[in-house]
């Protein structure tokens, strides 16, 4: 989409088009496992990611150097996102791993909060999640448990971002960030169990890999940019919560992956709560955040 464009589409439009584009991907994604397993997608994915984003943004290389403190551990909580995202996607339907992702925002929202209301919305999504958890089908220890370290990733990943936003210009803090992270996953994924390299090198796997990083990666945050710079941030909060019915709804699609009704009234308890939360933040509006401000990450701040 052209810079023109981006600015005259409404921006609400184009954060929703970028989680579609997110949740798309991520279907794909589980689709690549049967080659490759989480771990071999997860390596590609950050790979490919990272050298688009770097190719787009041409971050200094001293940028590194100067925030290390800053964007080594952003790379650090970037790459355990991706491989705990993954890990409980090959195990868990979509919908429901997104929907217990949202589990560290929330408490984040709930800790950081000194309203009384906001605990009750974090309260409405516990039992959400405590139900969802419970349901027929979620008998996966790992799959649950690399779910919620997703959503704990998801946290840091918020809270460390947004420093880097505001310390590293443009979109450089984003491109360094996930070329930490592939560069840490590289020794980490063989221990996490690969296929052959003639497996991840194979054409098709590669085509496909690439595929998914684009969607996952350079869509969604080139949309999200452009949105921040015209949505407030707490507009964006709220537009955000509906990630896990398009989640639903995409594996529903393209995965078969239907999920029951009990499941599905967790799923909107989570979204309820995140909207609630969001509404009362509005009680007592702040300003928008400049671009340079806030890092492009989905949900609140965070990809998958």
């Amino acid at each position: 989409m052209r810079p023109y464009a981006l600015e005259t589409t409404p921006a609400p439009l184009l954060l929703l088009t970028g989680m579609v584009s997110l949740q798309f991907g991520s279907a794909f994604a589980k689709r690549l496992f049967e080659e490759t397993g989480p771990t071999g997608a997860t390596l590609l994915r950050l790979l490919i990611a990272a050298a688009l984003l770097c190719l787009l943004s041409r971050p200094a290389p001293r940028l590194l150097l100067r925030h290390r403190r800053l964007l080594l551990p952003y790379g650090a909580v970037f790459a355990v996102m991706q491989f705990a995202f993954y890990e409980a996607t090959s195990r868990l339907p979509l919908g429901v791993v997104v929907t217990l992702e949202f589990s560290g925002p929330l408490l984040l929202a709930a800790l950081t909060s000194r309203r009384a209301l906001d605990r009750l919305w974090v309260a409405l999504a516990g039992i959400g999640l405590l139900v969802l958890g419970g349901t027929k089908g979620m008998d996966d220890p790992v799959g649950l448990a690399a779910s919620l370290l997703t959503g704990a990733a998801l946290t840091g990943y918020i809270l460390l971002g947004a420093r880097v936003g505001r310390a590293v210009p443009g979109g450089s803090g984003l491109a360094l960030g996930l070329t930490v992270a592939a560069v840490l996953a590289l020794p980490t994924a063989p221990a996490l169990g690969l296929p052959s390299p003639g497996v991840l090198l194979d054409p098709g796997v590669l085509g496909f890999a690439f595929a998914v990083a684009v969607l996952t990666t350079v869509v969604p945050f080139s949309l999200e940019f452009a949105a921040l710079r015209r949505l407030p941030p707490r507009v964006f909060a709220v537009l955000s919560t509906v990630e896990p019915v398009i989640a639903a709804l995409v594996g529903l699609a393209l995965l078969g992956e239907r999920l029951s009704w009990v499941q599905w009234a967790a799923v909107l308890c989570v979204v309820g709560a995140a909207v609630g939360t969001g509404r009362a933040a509005d009680m007592s509006p702040d300003p928008p955040l400049a671009p340079s401000d806030r890092s492009p990450s989905r949900k609140n701040g965070v990809p998958l």
